[in-house]
């Protein structure tokens, strides 16, 4: 007999939804730099969305003054490997326009102070739970969610 819980999930298909920090502050001090960090971000997800085509990827990128979706998988209508690539290309330039918005916004802002602001992570995170939410009411078979949360932290000794 089957349980309900394997019924509502479908262990081939992943839903991950990555939340990116594109703080400035903390990329500054950081001992990757953040295009090479989003050059290994967009192969990761491209691995993703190659494993199986039934597989959905979010990214939502975090910073200083605004959060927002940056890359759905769902809209690509990813057709062939070609198809993917164009997409992420377009990701890519959607999380650089992102981080050129948000430093306008926190520039305008002024409350930023020697260069110690934090980002809206909680509310990237509010924004995937909702997601996830919205996906698991849409239809009978849901994917089995995974959260992904690339995180840099520096020690200090």
């Amino acid at each position: 007999m089957t349980s309900a819980h394997s019924k509502l999930y479908s262990d081939d298909v992943s839903l991950v939804v990555v939340v990116v920090d594109t703080n400035p502050f903390f990329w500054a001090g950081a001992a990757l730099p953040f295009a090479d960090f989003l050059s290994h971000l967009i192969h990761f997800v491209n691995s993703l969305l190659l494993l199986s085509n039934l597989n959905h990827v979010v990214i939502i990128a975090a910073g200083v003054s605004s959060c927002a979706y940056v890359f759905d998988s769902g809209n690509a209508g990813a057709s062939g490997a070609a198809d993917v690539a164009e997409t992420l290309g377009k990701a890519s330039r959607k999380m650089e326009e992102f981080i050129k918005q948000d430093a306008r916004e926190t520039a305008s802002n002024g409350t930023v102070a020697d260069g110690g602001a934090a980002s809206l992570f909680s509310g990237a995170l509010s924004l995937a739970l909702c997601y996830i939410q919205r996906i698991f009411r849409s239809g009978t078979r849901h994917p089995q969610p995974r959260d992904f949360v690339p995180a840099g932290f520096s020690r200090r000794t």
